[in-house]
């Protein structure tokens, strides 16, 4: 319960007070503000309420089809055409024997969208996990469109009103596999990172994002 009103509910009581606080700030007298703020509460929790209920039944569905449609713009039919596998909502593929997952996302509730590149390696070296300090160490560097777990790293590249153009991303992807070299972090084949899945995240205790 408390998960569906993070995701559905609370964007939308945060888009309401943001819409009904300039109407306080500009309405503002001191006679009748106590009866505004109260007529104005309780249209902010009716909008929650309605439009929290609509974004809960339908959301995942309308995301799912965005995600779906934004499959036939240009940067990932590029990347379809040199190789990759459409999966309806991302496509997939390898790069310099990396496999790399690339979507569009997007936060419905803020105008926020952005490119996402999810790189998979292999959680060990030398037959040992990848120890913890490397993380660290990479999480210092200073990048901070890059997520780093166990296993993988995701990157985000925030965009305005065009997308990317394919070389952008490639050139994005290019560095992240060098920096994956350069800490001697290698590929591993996808099938391979599957069944290795389980016993990364339960060495990890569950850890799926490292920072300080």
């Amino acid at each position: 319960m408390k998960s569906v009103i993070l995701k559905y509910y609370l964007p939308i009581f945060a888009l309401a007070f943001i819409f009904v606080a300039p109407i306080i700030l500009i309405n503002y007298e001191e006679d009748n503000f106590s009866d505004m703020i109260i007529g104005l509460s309780i249209l902010v929790i009716f909008l929650t309420l309605i439009l929290g209920t609509l974004n809960y039944k339908f959301g995942d569905k309308l995301a799912f089809n965005k995600r779906k449609k934004a499959i036939k713009k240009d940067l990932f039919q590029d990347f379809i055409y040199n190789g990759f596998d459409d999966n309806e909502v991302s496509v997939s593929g390898y790069v310099e024997n990396y496999y790399v997952i690339i979507s569009d996302e997007r936060d419905y509730s803020y105008p926020n969208k952005w490119i996402e590149i999810t790189i998979l390696f292999n959680p060990k070296q030398q037959n040992q996990f990848i120890p913890n300090y490397i993380f660290k160490k990479l999480y210092k560097q200073g990048k901070n469109n890059y997520s780093w777990n166990s296993n993988s790293v995701t990157i985000k590249k925030v965009y305005g009103l065009k997308v990317p153009k394919y070389r952008t991303i490639t050139n994005i992807i290019e560095e992240a596999i060098k920096i994956l070299r350069d800490n001697n972090i290698a590929s591993i084949k996808v099938e391979e990172w599957d069944l290795s899945l389980k016993a990364s995240v339960t060495h990890y205790k569950q850890i799926s994002s490292l920072k300080n």
